[in-house]
C-alpha cells in the first residue's frame, strides 16, 4: 500500500523524528532540550511532511494514523503559514478528530470559521468526510468519527456487538449513542453493566446529563435495583454484576431488551468474571431476543464474547486501532553521579530519543520524594498530572510530600467546600482536607462516592493540580490526564502491573478535546517488575471460566473433592464462584458431554449430590457460595429447631443487635465463610452503625475512640483507610453476598420446620448492607441517584421512613432546601435528579 511505502521512506522518517522530538519537548516546560527548536525544525520540510500525512490520515493502521495526527497537531502548535494551515486542518478531518479542531479554535490556532478558508477542492472533501460519518438523531446531525460511525451502522444490521478501541477513541460516546436509539423505543429495559461501583454513579450521572440534553423523559433510571420497579414503563438500569444478579431474582421473568456490557474483558477477572458470565448466560436464558452490546479496550479477540451467545445469527465485531490522541512514552532515569539531574527519553517501538534533562529542586532521598521532586519538575505549573501510586496508603503519602514542593495558594470557592464536606463525611483531621489546600488530592475506591465525585470533577476542571491514584483507574474510570507518573507499579500485594493493565492505566494520557498529547512519565523503568514496553500489544481475553478449564480443572476438582474448605475459599475465591456455577449447569442438566473435564465433574457431582439437600433454587440464588458449604448451614440449623427465633437476624436498632450480630457473624464465620473470630465484635459495631444510616465519620470516630481506649497508638489516617476498607469490602461485599445466602437457608429451614410465621421478622439485610440504610425512604431517595452522604443528609428533615421513590420525588420538589442548610456540593447532587 502506498501508506507503507512512504511511511518507510528514509526521508520521511528522518523528518518525522524531529517532529516528535518538538511535540513532546514542548510539552516539558523545565527541559533543557538535547537539540535546540531551531536546529529541529531546519530539517522538517512542512509542505512534504503534510502531504504524506494526508496520504497517511486514510489508512487503518494505529501507526500511520499516530503519525498523520501528530504532524497535523505539531504543525498547528507551530503556527506555521495558512496554507500549511489549512493542509493540518484537512489532515484532521480526514482523520474525523472533530475535538482535536475544536480544541485547536479554543486555542486561537485556527479561526472558528476555518472552513471558509479551505480552497473550494479541501471544501468539498471534508464536507464528503462530514456527510459520511455523520448521523442523524431527533431532526440534530451528530458527527462520528471512523470508528463510532462503523458501530453505529453495525447496530442497525446486527443484534449482538462486541467493540474494542483504544482509549479515548470515543467509545463511550457511541455506546450512550445507542441507548439513545434504543429509548425511542417505549417501554423498553435497558441494563448497563459495569465492572465496579467506582463507576456506577459516573456512568448514571452522564446518562443523566444525556437524557436532559436530547430533552428525553418518563425514564426510569436508577442504579438500585429494588423490588417495585414497573416493568411496564422504560427502565434504564446501571448495575455491576451483583445487581444485576439481585435485579434478576426479583420476579421470575425479569425483562431485559437490551443488554451492555462496558469493560467487558473484565469477564477474564477471577470470581467477578465467573458471576458477570453467569449472568449474561441468565439474561440471555430468559430473554432470547435480548440485543447484546460488549465494549472492550484495544484486545485482540473482542469476538470471544459472542460465542455461545444467543441464539441470533445477526452478530458482528469491530476492533479498530483508531487513534484519537497522541501518547508519548517517556523514560526517565538518573544521570550518573547526579541525584538531581534526569534524563528524559521517548521510548519508540524500533528507537529511542534523547529528549533531554530535567534539574530537580532537590535530592531524593527516598522513593516517595522520588516521585513528588520528578513529577514537580517536568509539571512545571500544567494541570491534569495523574500519579499513580500502589495502595491508599501511599496515596496519602506521595500527596503529603508534594504539599512541600507546591506553594500554597488561595483555594477556590470550589475547592473549601470540599475540604468541608471531607471534614464532615470522613474526620475533620483527615489528610485529604489538608492537601488539597495545595491543589493536591488522592483518590481511592473505597473513599464515599460524593468526595470521589467530587474530586473528579475538579480535577478535569483544573481546580486540582495534582491527583494521586490507585488501582482503581484500571477499572475504567474517565479520568483523562495532560500526564501520567508511574514508578514500579503493582497491582495487589508486591504483583507487578502486566504490559495490559499499564496500557489501560496509561491510557488516561491525553485528554482528548482538552490537550493534543498526552507524557506516560515511566520513573526508573529499570528498576520495574515487568519494564514497559513501547509497543502496545492487543489484550487477549480469556474469560475466567475458561482459565479454570484450561489450567485449574485439577485443582479446582481437588477442591471440591476436600469439601471446599473454608479457609482455602479466603483465598480462592474464584474457585467458590467455579463449584456453585457448574453444580448449577449440573443440576440444569447443561454440562457438556463431550467435554473430558465435565464428564469428571458430573461423576463428582453423582457422589456429592445425595448428602445436598438444599433446593436447587437456593443454590442458583447463591452464585459465590459452594453447595457444600451452604449444607453445613443447614445442618447448624437442624440442631436449633428447639429455638429457631435465636437464628433471626435483628434489626440493627435492636436493643441487643450488638451481641446478636457477633453470633450472626460468628455462624456465618464457621460455614459460609473463614472470618476470625477475633474480628466478630468490632465488625458487629461496623455493621449496625452502617445499616442504621450513620454517616462514615461516625464509624470513623467511634472506631478511633475504641483504639484509644485501649491505649493503642494509631494515627487518624489509618482509621479512616481502614474503615473504609472494612465498609466496602467486608459490609457492602463480603457479608453483604453470605447473609443473603443465610437468610435465603433460613426462610427454608422455618418453611420445613412450620414454623413460616418467623418469616416476616427477618429483615432485608442485602440491600441495607449493599446502600448503608435501612429506611425505605432512604433507599429510593438512593434509586434517585443521590449518594449515601446526601441521602443521609436529606432523611435527617424527612419523618416518614416509608416513602416510595416517586414521592421521595415529589418531597424533594416541594421542600425549600435552602433551609436545611446543606453542603453546596449536596445540593448540586440534589438538582442534578430535580432538573427535567
Amino acid at each position: 500500500m502506498i501508506s507503507d511505502k512512504v511511511f518507510n521512506l528514509e526521508s520521511f522518517k528522518r523528518q518525522y523524528k524531529s517532529i516528535i522530538a518538538i511535540s513532546v519537548s514542548s510539552t516539558i516546560k523545565n527541559l533543557k532540550w538535547k537539540v535546540d527548536f531551531e536546529e529541529l525544525n531546519e530539517q522538517i520540510n512542512w509542505n512534504n511532511i503534510l502531504g504524506i500525512a494526508s496520504i497517511l490520515s486514510h489508512s487503518e493502521s494505529s501507526k500511520h494514523l499516530e503519525a498523520a495526527l501528530r504532524i497535523a497537531q505539531t504543525c498547528l502548535n507551530l503556527n506555521l503559514d495558512e496554507s500549511q494551515k489549512n493542509a493540518s486542518v484537512v489532515i484532521l478531518e480526514n482523520l474525523t478528530n472533530i475535538p482535536a479542531l475544536k480544541l485547536a479554535v479554543k486555542r486561537n490556532l485556527i479561526k472558528e470559521n476555518y472552513e471558509d478558508e479551505l480552497p473550494l477542492p479541501f471544501k468539498l472533501q471534508t464536507n464528503r468526510i462530514k456527510i459520511e460519518n455523520s448521523i442523524l438523531f431527533e431532526d440534530q446531525i451528530i458527527s462520528l468519527n471512523r470508528f463510532q460511525k462503523k458501530v453505529y451502522d453495525s447496530s442497525k444490521k446486527n443484534n449482538s456487538i462486541s467493540i474494542s478501541a483504544p482509549t479515548s477513541s470515543g467509545k463511550s460516546f457511541i455506546l450512550y449513542q445507542l441507548l439513545l436509539d434504543e429509548l425511542k423505543n417505549k417501554e423498553k429495559t435497558i441494563v448497563y453493566i459495569v465492572p465496579t461501583r467506582a463507576l456506577i454513579s459516573q456512568v448514571e450521572d452522564d446518562l443523566r446529563i444525556l437524557l436532559k440534553e436530547n430533552n428525553i423523559d418518563n425514564i426510569n433510571l436508577t442504579t438500585v435495583p429494588l423490588h417495585y420497579i414497573n416493568n411496564g414503563e422504560t427502565n434504564l438500569f446501571v448495575f455491576t454484576q451483583e445487581r444485576l444478579h439481585w435485579y434478576l431474582l426479583q420476579s421470575e421473568n425479569p425483562k431485559v431488551d437490551f443488554l451492555l456490557v462496558d469493560e467487558a474483558h473484565k469477564i477474564d477477572n477471577s470470581n467477578r468474571g465467573i458471576l458477570l458470565q453467569r449472568k449474561i448466560e441468565e439474561v440471555i436464558d430468559r430473554n432470547p431476543e435480548v440485543r447484546l452490546f460488549f465494549s472492550s479496550p484495544f484486545t485482540s479477540n473482542p469476538e470471544i464474547l459472542l460465542e455461545n451467545i444467543g441464539k441470533s445469527k445477526y452478530k458482528d465485531t469491530i476492533n479498530t486501532e483508531f487513534v484519537a490522541v497522541n501518547q508519548n512514552l517517556l523514560y526517565v532515569t538518573q544521570v550518573k553521579n547526579k541525584p538531581k539531574e534526569w534524563e528524559i527519553e521517548l521510548i519508540l517501538k524500533d528507537e529511542k530519543i534523547e529528549i533531554g534533562t530535567i534539574t530537580l529542586q532537590d535530592r531524593p532521598t527516598n522513593e516517595a520524594k522520588k516521585i513528588a521532586l520528578i513529577t514537580k519538575a517536568i509539571s512545571g505549573e500544567n494541570n491534569g498530572n495523574l500519579i499513580y501510586s500502589n495502595g491508599a496508603a501511599e496515596s496519602e503519602k506521595f500527596a503529603k510530600i508534594l504539599t512541600q514542593l507546591v506553594e500554597k495558594e488561595s483555594s477556590s470557592p470550589k475547592v473549601k467546600e470540599l475540604i468541608k464536606l471531607v471534614k464532615t463525611t470522613i474526620h475533620k483531621e483527615y489528610i485529604l482536607g489538608k492537601v488539597l489546600e495545595n491543589k493536591i488530592a488522592f483518590h481511592y475506591g473505597n473513599m464515599p462516592l460524593l468526595v470521589r465525585q467530587e474530586i473528579e470533577k475538579l480535577f478535569k476542571e483544573n481546580e486540582i493540580q495534582y491527583l494521586v491514584c490507585t488501582s482503581t483507574l484500571l477499572e475504567g474510570v474517565n479520568l483523562p490526564a495532560t500526564a501520567v507518573f508511574i514508578r514500579k507499579p503493582t497491582r495487589g500485594k508486591g504483583k507487578p502491573l502486566n504490559e495490559n493493565d499499564f496500557w489501560n492505566l496509561a491510557g488516561r494520557a491525553g485528554r482528548w478535546g482538552k490537550e493534543f498529547s498526552g507524557n506516560i512519565i515511566c520513573i526508573e523503568p529499570n528498576l520495574w517488575g515487568i519494564k514497559p514496553s513501547p509497543d502496545k500489544k492487543k489484550q487477549k481475553i480469556e474469560k475466567a471460566i475458561d482459565t479454570i478449564e484450561n489450567s485449574k480443572a485439577d485443582d479446582l476438582i481437588n477442591y471440591i473433592k476436600s469439601g471446599s474448605p473454608r479457609i482455602e475459599a479466603e483465598s480462592n475465591q474464584e474457585f467458590e464462584f467455579a463449584f456453585s456455577y457448574y453444580y448449577s449447569k449440573y443440576l440444569q442438566n447443561k454440562l457438556n458431554p463431550n467435554s473430558k473435564f465435565h464428564r469428571e465433574l458430573e461423576s463428582l457431582f453423582i457422589s456429592i449430590q445425595d448428602s445436598i439437600t438444599i433446593p436447587q433454587e437456593i443454590i442458583f440464588r447463591n452464585p459465590g457460595i459452594s453447595p457444600i458449604a451452604q449444607q453445613e448451614l443447614l445442618d447448624y440449623f437442624k440442631t436449633k429447631s428447639d429455638s429457631p427465633e435465636e437464628l433471626i437476624p435483628v434489626y440493627p436498632e435492636d436493643v441487643n443487635s450488638y451481641n446478636e450480630y457477633i453470633k450472626l457473624i460468628g455462624r456465618i464465620g464457621k460455614t459460609l465463610a473463614f472470618f476470625p473470630p477475633q474480628l466478630n465484635a468490632p465488625r458487629s459495631i461496623l455493621l449496625i452503625n452502617w445499616m442504621s444510616g450513620k454517616p462514615l465519620s461516625y464509624l470513623i470516630s467511634s472506631s478511633y475512640k475504641n483504639y484509644f481506649k485501649k491505649g493503642k497508638k494509631i494515627s487518624i489516617d489509618k482509621v479512616c483507610r481502614d474503615t473504609m476498607d472494612e465498609v466496602e469490602n467486608f459490609a457492602r461485599f463480603r457479608f453483604a453476598k453470605e447473609s443473603s445466602c443465610y437468610i435465603d437457608i433460613l426462610k427454608y429451614y422455618l418453611r420445613k420446620i412450620e414454623r413460616a410465621d418467623l418469616i416476616e421478622l427477618i429483615p432485608d439485610l442485602n440491600l441495607w448492607l449493599e446502600f448503608g440504610v435501612s429506611q425505605t425512604t432512604q433507599l429510593s431517595l438512593l434509586s434517585l441517584g443521590l449518594s449515601r452522604n446526601t441521602v443521609i443528609a436529606l432523611t435527617e428533615f424527612i419523618t416518614n421512613t416509608e416513602l416510595t421513590k416517586e414521592q421521595s420525588l415529589k418531597w424533594l420538589e416541594n421542600a425549600d432546601l435552602e433551609l436545611l442548610n446543606l453542603s453546596p456540593i449536596m445540593m448540586v447532587d440534589i438538582e442534578k435528579i430535580l432538573i427535567k
